[in-house]
C-alpha cells in the first residue's frame, strides 16, 4: 500500500505544485500516468482464493467445457447467436477528485455503445479477422443497458459519482465507498478510476483493469477500470484501449485468458494449462503486436494461435469464438452461473428499469459546479480584484436529452448572477464566499448545487507581520477571536475521518507545551492534510529570508511512507511554490511506538527552508504545510519563525555585504552566509545576552562572492538563550541574533 500512496502523492505534487487550472488538467492526462499491464484479473483471483486457486481453476475449466455447444462443421462461417438475447443492467460508478478524472457522461455512453456493438455481433472490425478463424467468430447476443432505477427505486441514468482520493490507488477499496456499490446480483457494477496499482506491486504502471470471475467475489464482484481504458472518447482514445471493457466483461461473464489462469502471456509453461474452451487453440498468449501466424502450443489441433481474440493481450483484439460466446450467453441464463441468474431475469429487468417497453420518466437533473484554479482541498484562493472562472454540469440526464439551462449565483461577486454552462465573476473584498448553480431541464425539473465557503479572497493589508514568530498558542490557534484575518486554515484532500491538524498541549516541546499535531495513525490513508498560515505582511525588506520550525515525528511501522511538504504563496494562495519535502525517513525523530506518539523535549528536530532571496516591504506571504498520510504515528510542528537580513541598516550599507544565519534556531547545520561584493577582511564573534564572548573566529581575507562560516561546532555546549553573532567586515560590525534551544 505504501508504494501506491507514494505514487499517488507524487502525482499530487505535480498537480498541486502551482495549482494548475482545471481546464489544463482536462486537456491532457496527468503527468504521472504510467503505461499499465493489460489486465489484473488473475492477480485479483489469486489474491481472492489464495491457496485454493489451482484446484478451483481445474474445476472451473471443466465447468466451462460443459457450457459449449458442439463444434460447427468444417468450413461453416455463419455467425449465429449463441442463445436467447439477454439484457444486463449496468451501473457505472465514477470515482474522482473533482478534476479531469470526473469524466463526462458522454464517455460512459460511448463505452457502453462499443460494448454492445462487440457483444451483439455488430462490430465492423471483425472484418479484419483472418480467414482461418472467421468460421469461429461468435455472437454472444447480450445487450448492456444502463440502469434507469437504482436499488431504492429512484430514477437514475445508471451513472453515479463519488469524490475520493482512493481513485488514485483503486482496487477493491473503492467498492466500499458509500453508495458506490449496488447489489451485484442485480447490476453489473463498473468502477471507473484514475489509477489501479498491481495487487502484488510487481507492475510499476499498475493495471488497466480487473474483474472477478463468476460466483467468487460476493461484494467484490464487478469490474474496476482506469478511465483512460474506458471507451474511445474523453480521457480514453485508441482502438486497443476501447477494447479493455469488452475484455473485462468477458471475465465477468466467465472467460479466462486464452492461455489459461495466469497474468503472464508468452511463457512456454502456459502450454500446460488451457482456458477450458475447446475452440480457442491452446496458446502461450501474446503481450503485444499482432502476428496472426504465431504458432499454437505443441499438440494443439490448430497450427496457429487465435492472436486476434479479445481475451488475449495482443494488439488486435477483434473477436470472441463461438465457444466463448456460448459460455457468456449460457452463464447468465436460467441454468448458468448461480450468481448471475437473477441478473437477466424478467423481474430484475423491471426492478432496474431496463425491461423492453418499460417506461421510466426522465430523471430530474443533478447540478454540479467547479472552478478553474481550485486547490486539491476544494477551495479557490485569490487576492482582492481576482476573477474566477466556473464550469457547470448537469448529471443524471438520459443520453440524448435536451440541453438544460444553467443559472449562477455569486454572492459578493461582480456580476452577482450569470447564465450558461460557464461563467466568471470578480471579487473585490476580502472574505469567504459561496457559489450556487441551478440547472433546469426541458420539463421544468431543476436542482441547485451550492458550494459553501468555496471562494476565499485573502487580505493584502491585514494579518500577521514578519519577521514572524508563532508557537501555536491555544488562545489564538487556529482561530484568533480578536482578528479573523489572523486565523489559520485547516483543510484536507481525500479524508474520510475527522482526524486532521489539531492544537495540543501534550507534547514536551523545547519552546512550550503548545504545538500543533496530526495523529496520522487515526487519519484516512491515503489523504493529504493542509495547514495554511494567515496572510503574513513583510514589515521591513528581508534578504536571505527563511522559515524555520521544529518538528517531531514517529512512524507506526518501519514501512511508513508519510511525506511532509512545505510551500509558500505570494498571491493570496492562488499559486504555490514548493520549498521542500520530507519523506518518512527524513522526518523521523523517534522510533515506532504502540500508542499515540507524544515527543519528549529531546525528540524534536530543527528544520528550515529558504524563502525568496528578497522579500520587499509590503510583500504578502502565506506558508502551507501539507502531509500525505501513509503509515505514520503522529507528526508535531512548533516554533515557526520567518527571519532574514533586514535591509537598509547603516552597517549593512557601509559594508555592501549580505549576512544571514540559517538554520535559526541553532542546528548542526547552522552557518553564517556571506555574500561579499569585494575582497574583505572577515572576523566573527558570538556573545551571550550578558556580552560574554562564547566563540571567536580569527580574521581572514575572503574574495568577493558567497561564503559559509560554520559556527555550530563551537556552540555545541552553549546553554539555551539568545546570542549575538557579530561579523566584522573590514572592521564594520554587522550583527544577527541566534536562538539556541
Amino acid at each position: 500500500m505504501h508504494t501506491y500512496a507514494f505514487r499517488w502523492f507524487a502525482a499530487l505534487l505535480v498537480a498541486a505544485g502551482s495549482i494548475a487550472p482545471l481546464a489544463n488538467a482536462q486537456a491532457q492526462a496527468p503527468a504521472l500516468r504510467p503505461t499499465p499491464s493489460s489486465c489484473g484479473t488473475d492477480e485479483a483471483m489469486r489474491e481472492l482464493l489464495g491457496p485454493g486457486y489451482e484446484s478451483w481453476a481445474r474445476e472451473y475449466a471443466e465447468q466451462l467445457r460443459a457450457m459449449e455447444r458442439p463444434a460447427l462443421p468444417a468450413g461453416t462461417a455463419q455467425r449465429t447467436p449463441s442463445g436467447p438475447r439477454y439484457i444486463i443492467p449496468v451501473v457505472v460508478h465514477i470515482i474522482h477528485t473533482d478534476g479531469a478524472d470526473n469524466i463526462a457522461d458522454a464517455q460512459v455512453y460511448d463505452a457502453i455503445r462499443i460494448l454492445n456493438r462487440v457483444y451483439q455481433g455488430q462490430d465492423p472490425d471483425t472484418a479484419g479477422v483472418i480467414p482461418y478463424f472467421k468460421p469461429r467468430v461468435g455472437h454472444a447476443n447480450l445487450e448492456f443497458r444502463l440502469a434507469k432505477l437504482d436499488p431504492s427505486g429512484n430514477c437514475t441514468n445508471g451513472i453515479t459519482r463519488h469524490y475520493s482520493a482512493l481513485t488514485n490507488i483503486a482496487r477493491d477499496n473503492v467498492k466500499g465507498l458509500p453508495g458506490a456499490r449496488w447489489d451485484q446480483t442485480r447490476y453489473l457494477n463498473i468502477w471507473v478510476v484514475e489509477f489501479i496499482p498491481s495487487s502484488t506491486g510487481s507492475a510499476p504502471g499498475g493495471t488497466a483493469a480487473f474483474a472477478i470471475l463468476p460466483c467468487n467475489g460476493g461484494t467484490r464482484d464487478g469490474i474496476v477500470t482506469r478511465n483512460d481504458y474506458f471507451g474511445s472518447i474523453g480521457r480514453s482514445s485508441g482502438f486497443y484501449n476501447s477494447r479493455t471493457l469488452p475484455h473485462e466483461v468477458g471475465h465477468h461473464l466467465g472467460l479466462p485468458h486464452t492461455w489459461g489462469g495466469t497474468n503472464t502471456p508468452g511463457l512456454a509453461s502456459n502450454c500446460s494449462t488451457d482456458d477450458g474452451i475447446a475452440d480457442t487453440p491452446n496458446t502461450i498468449g501474446y503481450q503485444s503486436g499482432c502476428d496472426v501466424n504465431s504458432p499454437s502450443c505443441p499438440g494443439s489441433p490448430d497450427p496457429i494461435s487465435n492472436v486476434q481474440n479479445i481475451m488475449d493481450y495482443a494488439g488486435c483484439p477483434l473477436m470472441f469464438t463461438r465457444g466463448q460466446t456460448d459460455v457468456m450467453n449460457r452463464g447468465v441464463g436460467p441454468s448458468g452461473f448461480s450468481c448471475r441468474r437473477v441478473l437477466t431475469s424478467a423481474a430484475n429487468l423491471t426492478f432496474t428499469g431496463v425491461a423492453d417497453g418499460q417506461v421510466v420518466p426522465a430523471c430530474a437533473p443533478t447540478a454540479y459546479l467547479r472552478a478553474t484554479g481550485a486547490a486539491p482541498d476544494g477551495i479557490v484562493r485569490i487576492c482582492p480584484g481576482g476573477t474566477v472562472a466556473f464550469e457547470g454540469q448537469a448529471y443524471n440526464l438520459r443520453e440524448g436529452a435536451p440541453a438544460p439551462t444553467f443559472t449562477w449565483s455569486f454572492p459578493g461577486g461582480q456580476p452577482a448572477t450569470a447564465t450558461g454552462p460557464t461563467a466568471s465573476t470578480t471579487y473585490a473584498t476580502p472574505g469567504t464566499y459561496s457559489v450556487s448553480l441551478t440547472v433546469a431541464d426541458a420539463n421544468g425539473n431543476n436542482n441547485t448545487s451550492t458550494r459553501t465557503s468555496y471562494v476565499m479572497v485573502g487580505s493584502q493589508t491585514a494579518g500577521l507581520a514578519a519577521p514572524f514568530t508563532f508557537d501555536f498558542p491555544a488562545a489564538v490557534f487556529p482561530t484568533d477571536p480578536a482578528d479573523s484575518f489572523r486565523n489559520w486554515q485547516i483543510t484536507n484532500y481525500g479524508a474520510q475521518s475527522a482526524t486532521t491538524w489539531e492544537p495540543t498541549s501534550v507534547a514536551g516541546s523545547p519552546v512550550d507545551n503548545e504545538s500543533v499535531r496530526i495523529r496520522l495513525r487515526n487519519a484516512t490513508s491515503p489523504s493529504t492534510h493542509y495547514l495554511y498560515s494567515p496572510n503574513i505582511i513583510v514589515s521591513s525588506s528581508l534578504s536571505r529570508a527563511y522559515l524555520s520550525f521544529r518538528r517531531a515525528y514517529a512512524p507506526a511501522t518501519a514501512a511508513a511512507a508519510d511525506i511532509l511538504k512545505i510551500d509558500y504563496s505570494l498571491d493570496c494562495g492562488r499559486t504555490w511554490t514548493n520549498r521542500g519535502s520530507r519523506a518518512s525517513a527524513q522526518l523521523r525523530t523517534a522510533n515506532a511506538v504502540a500508542g499515540i506518539f507524544v515527543p519528549t523535549a529531546t525528540q524534536w528536530a530543527a528544520d528550515s527552508i529558504q524563502l525568496p532571496v528578497t522579500l520587499a516591504a509590503g510583500t504578502n506571504l502565506q506558508v502551507r504545510f501539507s502531509v500525505a498520510v501513509d503509515g505514520g504515528n503522529a507528526l508535531y510542528l512548533d516554533a515557526l519563525r520567518i527571519r532574514g537580513r533586514v535591509l537598509g541598516t547603516a552597517a549593512d550599507q557601509a559594508t555592501g555585504a549580505e549576512v544571514s544565519l540559517a538554520p535559526n534556531p541553532l542546528t548542526d547545520e547552522t552557518r553564517v552566509a556571506l555574500t561579499l561584493t569585494r575582497p574583505t577582511r572577515v572576523a566573527l564573534r558570538v556573545t551571550d545576552i550578558l556580552g560574554r564572548v562564547v566563540l571567536t573566529q580569527a580574521e581572514q581575507s575572503l574574495p568577493a562572492g558567497a561564503h559559509l562560516l560554520p559556527i555550530a561546532e563551537g556552540l555545541r555546549r552553549a546553554t539555551a538563550g539568545v546570542y549575538a553573532v557579530t561579523v566584522l567586515l573590514d572592521g564594520a560590525a554587522v550583527s544577527r541574533q541566534l536562538l539556541v534551544r
